[in-house]
């Protein structure tokens, strides 16, 4: 069995990437179009250009580590440089300011390099580390666990972010009432956020590096043709084609969702930055929920099951604010009363989310081995790719088609009307509604049960191999 010491060291590193998810998902659009005047649309292209950047180098990122043969393991080199590019990419990010005098070029110039710098960095980290944690355990149950971990960690990482913005920098002020439009506030924020990250990527490598030793090593030929060979078997696989598709459509009704969010929260519901912070607490119980709901939930159920609960009950959540609203049923805007009536839902609506990543994230493991079935070589790095890169397509298409909206609407935020705040916050509740119909269709056809996979493990593993004594750093 895994110790908890080395859960908690593992799960460090999902801490950049939980900062990083946070500010790209909330705040990365909101800064470019709301503090430093980038025309929304040209901000939802430039993340969507480093988007597709990623589907270039997230499936490299995975395919190097699955081959790379170092005494550092196959995963660890790349995870010790990582924080170079990330943490120079994030900070060059929120470092524009107004009386810089850039133009729309200038600034979509400066904002696509940068996304695409931080993205990078977080590529050489976060795919080896993933991949990592999926070949640790080859259990089940354990496999679920240690990502239940790490997606704690994660969301714990993404709410201290968000805390220290709203709860710090974006304090309110005589000039800035709503303290998130205050431009002096967000580089320092960002700056923060670099160094957290910078420690974490260090810290989970290093207190890692001595499993490297336990894991599978690459045997065989690496020429062009057989990477293509085992790629097409890997990413063929249904099971896997399943979870890749059906988490395309929850990054696109989630992703628009959350990063309307913040625009929402400040023009629809008219909160200043001090009462959204009072948001953060219930997303910190939502994820501890999480935590201790999904191991007894996958004890009981199929991944599958729990899957299609947790997107359907997301689905019916998200709109329910917004309906109270319509119909006159919601406290007055702005007030604390109404921070506390919408925190009734987000309280649920988050666990259920939570608890479908969780379950979603081991999901990868589990699809890993029955590609080892097929091919006969451990691909984690090619698989957990598709994490990675769906984490970014969250907030990737989420704010491309955020940046679309908002200009469809032509939104003004010096002079916006309260029609195109209702337009927003109606693309964040059924419109959400709407798009999760797909995902749920999509993951009913997900057939790799737990007998599925015990039938893999014990067809893959002799009875010795699975000793717990003789692979006692694994099992």
């Amino acid at each position: 069995m895994l110790t908890n010491k080395f859960k908690i060291n593992y799960s460090v590193g999902s801490i950049p990437n939980g900062i990083k998810t946070d500010t790209f998902t909330f705040f990365l659009l909101f800064f470019y179009s709301n503090i430093i005047g980038l025309n929304p649309g040209l901000a939802g292209t430039a993340i969507f250009i480093a988007l597709c950047v990623d589907a270039f180098t997230d499936p490299l990122m995975g395919t190097i580590s699955d081959r790379t043969n170092t005494s550092f393991g196959r995963r660890h080199p790349y995870m010790f440089i990582s924080f170079i590019p990330m943490s120079l990419g994030y900070v060059f990010l929120f470092a524009p300011r107004q009386d810089w005098d850039m133009s729309q070029s200038d600034l979509f110039l400066w904002m696509t390099i940068f996304t695409i710098l931080t993205r990078i960095g977080m590529t050489l980290f976060d795919i080896p580390h993933r991949a990592f944690g999926g070949e640790i355990t080859k259990n089940y149950k354990e496999r679920t666990l240690l990502m239940s971990w790490r997606e704690m960690f994660a969301w714990v990482a993404g709410l201290s972010n968000a805390f220290l913005g709203y709860g710090v920098f974006f304090a309110s002020t005589n000039e800035f009432p709503q303290g998130q439009l205050n431009p002096d506030a967000w580089f320092p924020f960002a700056v923060t956020g670099a160094l957290i990250m910078i420690f974490s990527v260090l810290y989970s490598s290093l207190s890692t590096k001595n499993e490297i030793d336990s894991l599978s090593k690459w045997s065989g030929s690496i020429t062009l043709t057989a990477i293509f060979t085992e790629l097409k078997i890997a990413l063929g696989n249904k099971s896997f084609l399943i979870f890749f598709f059906g988490n395309l459509f929850l990054s696109l009704s989630w992703g628009l969702a959350n990063t309307l969010t913040l625009f929402v929260n400040t023009y629809f519901w008219e909160f200043e930055a001090n009462q959204i912070k009072y948001f953060l607490p219930i997303y910190l119980v939502a994820t501890l929920f999480a935590f201790y709901l999904t191991p007894i939930m996958v004890n009981r159920y199929d991944k599958r099951i729990i899957v299609l609960v947790c997107i359907g009950a997301v689905g019916l959540l998200s709109p329910m604010a917004f309906i109270m609203y319509n119909l006159g049923l919601t406290p007055e805007k702005g007030s604390m009363e109404l921070v506390f009536f919408i925190s009734s839902f987000l309280l649920f609506l988050i666990t259920f989310n939570i608890v479908g990543i969780m379950v979603r994230d081991s999901m990868i493991g589990d699809i890993a081995d029955e590609v080892e079935l097929q091919s006969g070589k451990r691909q984690e790095g090619i698989l957990f790719a598709a994490v990675g890169f769906m984490q970014k397509l969250n907030a990737g298409l989420g704010s491309f088609f955020a940046g679309l909206v908002l200009n469809f609407i032509n939104f003004d935020r010096a002079n916006h009307t309260a029609e195109q705040a209702y337009s927003l916050a109606f693309v964040q509740g059924p419109m959400t509604t709407i798009l999760m119909i797909v995902p749920i269709i999509i993951f009913y056809n997900y057939t790799l049960s737990a007998k599925r996979h015990q039938e893999i493990v014990t067809f893959l593993y002799s009875d010795e191999e699975l000793k717990p004594q003789n692979h006692p750093s694994r099992w």
